[in-house]
């Protein structure tokens, strides 16, 4: 029996075995089990955050980790979790040295800077008056093996598109690698492709934008206000299930 709810602390060994196993690209699935532990919890804690997992009758089959805005959430996880996790994937990275050498390369810079600015060591750049807009990110979904094709990677997508427009999110982003199993799975959803990039680590990876009510494709799509079209490019329902060989998403870290 398929069920979809919020993530446990009992399901993080169950949901880490999955990411690690399933979701290899970017940093954290290399800092061991500990760090992609608590970074897996940081969404389940932040009001920010949404942590959901598939549970079947074997226990853990599915999860997916999102925002429901971005800059809030990493900062409330830098104030509340960052020490923790600075600890942990250091610890890790003085075992793993081809690790600290990447993450050195590719991140420290960036790493420092943000830390430095949440914990307003340095200024941050002047306001011009205007509201950044609330960015809402799919960071990671993924399904087991034996999982796959039972529209479960669907499931999660509906019980995350129906908690973020409860928080007032309409539209999300997201980014997969180029070739990778959740390029079809996405673009059946109707999402759409709106860059394709080079990842920090040299992948090649595609970003999509996914719209989560009406509202979301009204504002975002018709620059005539064209209601009709809109609707019949992006509309509410997902659609009816189609297999899915889900299991990739986006690379955050």
């Amino acid at each position: 029996m398929l069920s979809i709810g919020s993530l446990e602390p009992d399901d993080i060994p169950a949901t880490v075995d999955l990411h690690r196993k399933n979701l290899r690209l970017g940093l954290f699935p290399k800092l061991g089990r500990e760090f992609l532990g608590l970074y897996q919890r940081s969404f389940a804690q932040s009001p920010y955050g949404i942590a959901l997992v598939a549970r079947g009758d074997d226990g853990v089959i599915g999860a997916l980790f999102a925002t429901t805005s971005n800059a809030e959430h990493y900062r409330w996880v830098t104030r509340n979790m960052g020490m923790q996790m600075a600890m942990v994937g250091g610890t890790a990275m003085l075992t793993h040295p081809h690790a600290a050498i990447t993450f050195a390369r590719t991140r420290l810079g960036r790493y420092s800077r943000g830390l430095a600015r949440h914990m307003g060591l340095t200024a941050s750049s002047p306001s011009t008056g205007a509201v950044a807009p609330q960015l809402s990110v799919l960071s990671h979904i993924v399904t087991s093996d034996a999982a796959r094709r039972r529209g479960i990677g669907r499931q999660l997508i509906e019980t995350f598109k129906a908690k973020a427009s409860a928080r007032g999110v309409h539209k999300a982003v997201l980014v997969t690698e180029e070739g990778g199993l959740g390029t079809p799975f996405f673009e059946r959803l109707g999402c759409r492709l709106v860059n394709s990039r080079q990842s920090q680590d040299g992948a090649v990876l595609r970003e999509y934008k996914m719209i989560l009510d009406e509202e979301g494709a009204y504002e975002d799509l018709d620059d005539n206000r064209n209601h009709r079209i809109v609707v019949r490019a992006y509309p509410n329902r997902l659609g009816a299930v189609h297999p899915s060989p889900l299991g990739a998403a986006a690379e955050r870290s």
